[in-house]
């Protein structure tokens, strides 16, 4: 009897994601504005060498992303990394791995927030008036704080109100992109020279060096497929979930494709010595090429790579949420669903109001916090790569390589003298500080609610699956 009423009481979310959808939710987060705004990063270093570091990341994410495809095609519940560490390891790690996951996710509202504002004020320098305040060299202007607000409350709105509103923004937004993106890489053929693209590597740096520092960097870009098992659970029927791998494995390889085919566009239409020296690779190469009327075409196509990303991050975060809350991992509140939208309206309530936070909080401040999101990454990839060999002793070998490719990017970031290393001292201490409170938020906080039973939150958060 027990059993049955904890049964009705497990709150599942609308089924209503088809294989596009979960498509274009993972290239939404990858495919956003990195390619205009930060493309020199990687092609400072040559792009023959950032060609290759992309291609060799993405085949090195091929392992992770088939164990991310095997666990949630059997597991497909909300918060699907959770649900694998909390059946592998208990709800300790799941806790973790969750906590880890919410901060590499939910941190990037703010941030984007912050960065539609930035384009907007690149664009239209008329928003640079109304000076509020200054933190750490950067000034915040009424006008595009009102716009990173209102965004905002647009993203609490769409996932306050369904899964149906959230796909169908994200679907075109993310259709356009590409198919700007075509566009920009006709143009770079028609008008661009081979030769803009020599040197292929930067003359004075050991060719493999250059391969290995795009390397180090290229995984952070190239995430976002671990957002499709976070809505596994509203697969709209059997053959969506059926795909999920395959669809996973393709979100990766169309991740590599859209970033080596950026960078080959740009290298194309200008020398790409002098690309890298603006703060807006891409917009510098396409308007010396076509001119100033290019401008808008160029970072039009920014703010719609910053929205999808946001879209997409707001979209994961909510679920992660939910499924922690559900799970007894979280606030019990955060696993409540709306009783008429059907929707995690709590959780979208509190990654909005974070997202709100940013335009406030100003884009200094965040930069280190991005940088740590970065790593929860790769822990949340380790996690589930370890969860898979402890679950099932099938295909070892593939865990396995997963395992030791999750060990080789987190060295990278934690080693000192690596370009993506970590500083110190701030960004070190602010881990330590979200380690900590993950901690202390498990032992002292959560284990004294005493609501939920074993059994049960076993239940909440694998339902069926919990055999």
């Amino acid at each position: 009897m027990e059993r049955r009423k904890t049964m009705n009481n497990r709150k599942e979310l609308k089924k209503t994601m088809g294989v596009k959808d979960y498509f274009f939710l993972a290239f939404g987060i990858y495919g956003g504005a990195a390619w205009i705004t930060t493309l020199g990063g990687w092609l400072k270093h040559g792009p023959i060498a950032s060609i290759l570091g992309f291609i060799i990341c993405g085949l090195m994410l091929m392992p992770i992303g088939l164990v991310y495809g095997d666990l949630t095609s059997k597991m497909p519940v909300a918060g699907g990394e959770i649900a694998f560490a909390y059946k592998a390891f208990g709800p300790f790690i799941a806790t973790m791995t969750g906590w880890f996951l919410a901060l590499a996710y939910i941190i990037v509202c703010p941030y984007e927030a912050i960065s539609v504002s930035l384009v907007i004020e690149y664009m239209f320098p008329s928003f640079k008036v109304l000076p509020l305040y200054t933190i750490r060299g950067y000034t915040i202007y009424l006008p595009s704080l009102i716009v990173g607000i209102s965004l905002s409350l647009l993203f609490i709105y769409l996932n306050y109100k369904g899964v149906k509103f959230t796909k169908i923004f994200q679907n075109i937004v993310s259709t356009t992109i590409i198919i700007l993106v075509i566009v920009f890489l006709i143009l770079s053929i028609y008008k661009g020279s081979i030769n803009n693209i020599k040197p292929y590597f930067v003359p004075d740096e050991n060719n493999f060096i250059s391969i290995f520092k795009v390397l180090s960097m290229a995984p952070f870009f190239l995430a976002g497929f671990d957002a499709i098992p976070l809505a596994a659970e509203e697969a709209k029927d059997n053959r969506s979930i059926k795909k999920i791998g395959a669809i996973i494995i393709l979100a990766i390889a169309v991740g590599v494709l859209f970033y080596c085919t950026t960078t080959l566009a740009t290298s194309l239409i200008n020398p790409w010595q002098k690309t890298v020296s603006s703060s807006m690779p891409t917009l510098y190469a396409f308007t010396s090429a076509f001119g100033s009327k290019f401008k808008n075409l160029v970072m039009s196509c920014a703010i719609l790579g910053l929205l999808s990303t946001w879209n997409g991050c707001f979209f994961a975060g909510t679920r992660i949420l939910f499924a922690m809350g559900r799970g007894g991992l979280l606030p019990s509140k955060l696993g409540k669903l709306h009783p008429k939208y059907n929707t995690p309206y709590l959780a979208a309530l509190f990654t909005g109001f974070v997202s709100i936070l940013g335009p406030f909080i100003g884009k200094s401040g965040l930069i280190p916090a991005v940088n740590i999101g970065a790593l929860a990454f790769v822990i949340t990839w380790l996690s589930i790569s370890l969860s898979a060999i402890k679950l099932e002793k099938e295909n070892l070998f593939v865990k396995r390589i997963a395992t030791f490719v999750c060990l080789f990017i987190l060295s990278i970031i934690l080693i000192p003298y690596f370009p993506s290393s970590l500083s110190w001292p701030t960004e070190w201490v602010l881990l330590g500080v979200w380690i900590v409170i993950g901690i202390s938020m498990y032992f002292f906080i959560l284990n004294k609610d005493g609501k939920m039973t074993k059994e049960e939150q076993a239940y909440q958060i694998l339902g069926k699956y919990n055999r």
